[in-house]
């Protein structure tokens, strides 16, 4: 037998109900508009702090074993500051000499190296010309190489050359005001790289504390569904950042030997390069194998182009089937699609680290959204977690969570 359908309220009512709705509507887009102001206005603290929060969710785990041995947490905090400058340092004694066997054969190598690369962009230049009727004046490149020091018919002259670095000259100096704005980026930059690390020292000291403090402004009654997103959200985000680091390594060393094993100039510098970018999702694998292509085929022709072409795609193969999968396996994993409307967006409103936290930001909200889901649409028990007061716990959402 069907339930009787509900009582009708009266339009009086509905009316009250809809007005209600309508100004909670407003009153909380207000508050959103107000929120972003103020975000805006004190955006300068944003960048330490964000710094400071990679640097806790990737040396936490350091410091909570040694706790979990005894050893003090203040301690601990700079034991691993240590340890891993340690780690930073050996292996800059021990790639120095390589890369400056590399740097020094660069030098002595340049003026061929840069004889090739002006015939290549001359010749690439002339082709594109003779195919599609356009005229490209590769001019500027040319003398920024040093072509008038070639001596080809082809190549520019002095005179051209120096006619062109008078007009960049004026040029920079119309951009007198950026250059400025680029100076205090320099600076702001570096005040960043000096303030996040001290930051970070005091977070991981006081972390528990921390924690405590923030899960204590929770009522009593949502506690323990607090800690239960905090504990998500923690491990999200903390496997995310250690796994794409542990995963750029992994590329850098790969990457490598593979262009050291196919002859490809520099390939310990374009290894690292081809580390570092592969932080940026989607296009950063590219960044390494399109230099290397560059590299080769300008120091030996297509054919070892095409071997660091294939170098990085072995590479990257290796890396989305067997290293990733079992580095990131315990990540928040995201559709490619859901991945580049992120990176998209965090662009478009914050730049660089917009980028950078998009893809966490995003499996944040999607933690977030199938805990509402699960627990207040389907009725799902809240999962185990922690307790707040172990360590590599934390507090809602901003949790560095234990290995």
């Amino acid at each position: 037998m069907a339930s009787p359908a509900p009582p009708r309220l009266p339009a009086g009512e509905r009316l009250r109900r809809a007005g209600i709705g309508a100004w909670a509507i407003i009153g909380i887009l207000i508050l959103i508009a107000i929120s972003w102001w103020v975000v805006l206005k004190i955006r300068v603290i944003f960048p330490p702090l964000v710094l400071a929060l990679l640097l806790i969710y990737l040396l936490n785990p350091i410091v909570s074993r040694l706790e979990e041995r005894r050893v003090p947490r203040g301690v601990g905090a700079i034991l691993a500051y240590l340890l891993v400058t340690g780690v930073i340092t050996l292996a800059v004694v021990i790639l120095t000499p390589i890369v400056s066997e590399q740097v020094e054969n660069f030098a002595r190598d340049w003026p061929e190296f840069r004889e090739e690369m002006v015939g290549k962009i001359q010749d690439t230049s002339t082709s594109i010309e003779d195919r599609f009727g356009v005229s490209i004046d590769t001019t500027q490149v040319e003398c920024v190489l040093g072509a008038d020091q070639i001596d080809s018919p082809a190549a520019p002259t002095t005179a051209e050359c120096d006619e062109e670095t008078r007009r960049f000259r004026e040029a920079l100096g119309a951009q007198a005001g950026r250059i400025t704005e680029f100076g205090g980026t320099v600076i702001e930059a570096l005040l960043i790289f000096i303030l996040a690390p001290l930051i970070a020292i005091y977070l991981l000291i006081d972390l528990p504390q921390l924690q405590r403090d923030a899960l204590n402004l929770v009522p009593e009654a949502q506690r323990e569904e607090f800690a239960d997103l905090g504990s998500k959200m923690g491990r999200a985000i903390g496997g995310f950042f250690r796994g794409q680091l542990f995963v750029a390594m992994i590329v850098f060393v790969l990457t490598s030997i593979g262009f050291r094993v196919v002859g490809l100039p520099f390939w310990l510098v374009i290894g690292a390069i081809a580390g570092i970018t592969n932080l940026i999702p989607l296009i950063g694998p590219f960044i390494g194998g399109g230099l290397g292509f560059l590299v080769g085929t300008i120091s030996d022709g297509f054919g070892l182009g095409l071997k660091a072409v294939i170098v990085a795609v072995v590479v990257q193969q290796i890396d989305n089937h067997i290293v990733s999968p079992n580095v990131m396996k315990r990540t928040v994993q995201l559709h490619p699609v859901t991945v580049m409307l992120a990176l998209l967006t965090g662009g478009t409103l914050a730049g660089f680290w917009g980028i950078l936290l998009a893809v966490p930001g995003i499996a944040v909200v999607k933690i977030l959204l199938s805990h509402l889901w699960s627990t207040r649409v389907l009725g799902a028990d809240l999962t185990p977690h922690r307790n707040s007061g172990d360590a590599g716990a934390g507090p809602p959402s901003v949790v560095p969570e234990e290995t």
